[in-house]
């Protein structure tokens, strides 16, 4: 898979490409909503990787670019469980790295990378383009499986400490 990103005005657009079972797919769009899809056939004999750089050179003619690493923000979304948690809380743990998984890759804004349980709280990572998007979007998709009650929603960028983000402190 390959992810590229570039500035337009307010906005960040997004444009990714990946090659499975002999299909080429290209996503793309404003990061923090859903964006458009094509898929082609990968053409018999042809590398997926010659497939993937060969769509991606008009992109970075328009100077689109791969992430930089510091400009992405630590996302953390938060549980409270008991002590160290049960096998209920690594179900729980699964089932919102797979939702966020869908929400944020869909939405071109980031991607799970992993999570954990510790001592009095469930924890998902998330690495994202743009943070305010990414929470809105977070939010959008734990509300539709009904599971956006008791959590809390972290941010850091860098190496700064993470801030609650949600719920809002008035």
């Amino acid at each position: 898979m390959l992810k590229l990103y570039k500035k337009e005005g307010d906005s960040l657009r997004f444009w990714e490409v990946w090659v499975h079972e002999g299909v080429v797919t290209t996503h793309w769009g404003t990061v923090g909503e859903v964006g458009e899809q094509k898929d082609t056939p990968l053409p018999p004999e042809e590398d997926p990787d010659f497939a993937i750089a060969d769509a991606a050179g008009p992109l970075i003619e328009q100077d689109y670019d791969e992430p930089e690493l510091d400009a992405m923000a630590t996302l953390i979304v938060q549980y409270p469980i008991e002590g160290k948690g049960t096998g209920h809380d690594v179900e729980k743990r699964v089932a919102v790295e797979e939702l966020l998984t869908d929400a944020l890759g869909w939405t071109g804004n980031g991607e799970v990378e992993g999570g954990e349980l510790r001592d009095g709280f469930l924890r998902v990572h998330c690495q994202v383009m743009h943070a305010d998007a990414a929470v809105r979007t977070v939010l959008q998709a734990l509300d539709s499986e009904d599971m956006v009650d008791d959590v809390s929603v972290l941010v850091a960028k860098g190496d700064e400490e993470p801030r609650v983000i949600w719920p809002t402190t008035p």
